[in-house]
């Protein structure tokens, strides 16, 4: 297998274990892929793998923040 290597959707989606909707919804997204036919998206194992490697951001509220409003309600 080569890092050029392109597959569509669903062997993606098996590469970063995620849906294939979530796969669209990042390519629609503009974070990696390129759209062939109108339709179908196609991806480049490397791009995937960069993609896999990136830095992920947990989300939710920051940690100084949460301790903050839970000392503020047991006030």
């Amino acid at each position: 297998m080569s890092n050029d290597e392109e597959v569509f959707a669903g062997e993606a989606a098996k590469i970063l274990g995620v849906n294939r909707q979530r796969i669209n919804e990042l390519a629609r997204a503009g974070r990696f892929g390129r759209q062939i036919s109108g339709r179908y998206w196609v991806f480049t194992r490397a791009e995937l793998e960069a993609f896999k490697s990136e830095p992920k951001n947990k989300g939710g509220r920051p940690k100084e923040e949460a301790e903050t409003s839970a000392r503020a309600t047991l006030a």
